[in-house]
């Protein structure tokens, strides 16, 4: 090899020594302003393959764009180890986002002494969340509240890949109702819910055991048009019960406007239809009669409940982490068949019609601190005279994205049929603070 090599330096060798006297002598001319031009488009061009090698070589063995490719320690005769890909799925995505959450709540009464009063640990949510594959996601919500037996408060698989914007989700998940009803607890923008949800669907909101199909339906003026269709069986409630397995109808339709580059306004429709079972009113009636057990009323009438929502947020762009406003509305009707004890202590059918609602109102005024109003109106399912109504004021302070604390004060005011309904007092003032703190990569809600 080097017999060969010596000898042909050599030649090279002679011919530069030739070469160079005859350059200095004659001077190369000035390169014209085309061959500049051209010369500067070559570099360009082998800067872009550069550029592209580099992302390649990235791509196959990890280095980042810009980061020069490590020469290979094999010798130059033997060929190069093929790079090994590294796989496109993470592998954290193999293991569920696990997140808990839960609330701390004091609370007491101004006017009376009662059970309410003082500290607990309201709830306790763990979630699970995670895409089953390219077709599918889980998301499984486990609540523990305090002093009651744990239970799942969501448990759905929801599809990511049918065509036409259709999405199936299946399990139980609480139901498309309005805006409010969905959020879970920790979510709300007050300590309590609003006074219509509870009388309506009870303490917890609408939840189903069944499957859902939402669609966005196209349209000409290109808005946001969602539908969403749900069937299952209800959980217990006021409104519907889940006697027989019976099943429970909703379909909600919402729009979405652009009202400015800051703002949108939502309008959505809600209804729902099942089958409910005796009211409290009955109930109580047939106990003070001592009928108890003689007359059963029956556990499948018909109950329907529509709702309207209105939804207006306004967040500026240049200063949305300082300044947002809210204002969501939501007005209920309950519609509703019943059975009444009447004086010959008999059962005789009847309907009852009710409403209810609530306006809520909240202003960000620095970076961490969020004021709100809400009043509530609220009547009862099963009752067409009780009626109660409220002024809340709620003052919320969100050190980061994972803790809040709320403080709140509630005035109460019901008339006579809704005391003897529900119990309690007709006036009351009620002042509540509660904490929130929340670990691990805990899922959005819905906008």
């Amino acid at each position: 090899m080097l017999n060969r090599i010596f000898p042909a330096s050599l030649g090279v060798l002679s011919l530069l020594a030739f070469a160079a006297p005859a350059a200095a002598q004659e001077p190369p001319a000035p390169a014209s302003a085309e061959e500049v031009r051209a010369l500067r488009s070559e570099v360009q061009e082998l800067r872009q393959q550069l550029r592209l090698l580099q992302e390649k070589l990235a791509a196959l063995g990890g280095n980042s764009p810009g980061t020069p490719a490590v020469p290979p320690t094999a010798p130059p005769s033997s060929p190069a180890p093929a790079a090994v890909a590294r796989p496109v799925r993470s592998q954290n995505l193999m293991n569920p986002a696990i997140s808990a959450v839960f609330q701390a709540i004091g609370n007491t009464s101004l006017r009376r002494e009662d059970e309410g009063n003082g500290f607990d640990l309201s709830e306790a949510e763990i979630a699970f969340q995670s895409v089953v594959d390219p077709y599918a996601k889980v998301d499984l919500f486990l609540s523990f509240p305090a002093a009651e037996t744990p239970e799942v408060e969501e448990a759905a698989v929801t599809t990511l890949s049918l065509p036409a914007s259709l999405q199936v989700k299946g399990g139980r998940f609480k139901n498309a109702f309005g805006k409010w009803n969905t959020l879970h607890t920790h979510a709300f923008f007050t300590v309590d819910r609003p006074d219509a949800l509870v009388n309506f669907f009870g303490e917890e909101s609408l939840t189903t055991d069944g499957l859902a199909l939402s669609v966005l339906i196209p349209n000409p003026w290109d808005l946001y048009l969602d539908s969403t269709t749900e069937v299952g069986t209800a959980l217990g409630g006021p409104a519907f019960n889940e006697a027989h397995h019976d099943l429970t109808a909703l379909e909600r339709i919402s729009v979405l406007f652009d009202t400015s580059p800051d703002s949108t306004l939502e309008l959505g429709l809600s209804g729902a239809w099942g089958k409910a079972g005796a009211t409290e009113s009955l109930t109580l009636a047939l106990e003070e009669a001592g009928l108890t057990g003689t007359l059963e009323p029956r556990d499948a009438l018909d109950s329907r409940v529509t709702g309207l929502d209105v939804t207006y947020k306004w967040k500026p762009l240049r200063l949305n982490t300082y300044r947002s406003f809210l204002w969501q509305t939501e007005l209920l009707r309950s519609r509703r068949d019943v059975e009444l004890l009447t004086p010959s202590l008999t059962l005789t059918p009847d309907e009852v019609s009710s409403l209810g609602g609530y306006s809520y109102l909240e202003w960000q005024f620095a970076k961490r601190w969020k004021g709100g109003l809400r009043y509530d109106l609220a009547g009862f399912p099963d009752s067409e005279t009780a009626r109660e109504s409220s002024a809340t004021a709620v003052v919320r302070f969100q050190p980061s994205e994972f803790q809040e604390l709320r403080f709140q004060v509630k005035q109460t005011w019901r008339n006579d049929a809704a005391v003897l309904l529900v119990g309690g007092d007709a006036e009351d003032t009620r002042i509540y603070f509660e904490w929130i703190p929340a670990i691990g990569a805990h899922g959005a809600h819905k906008y």
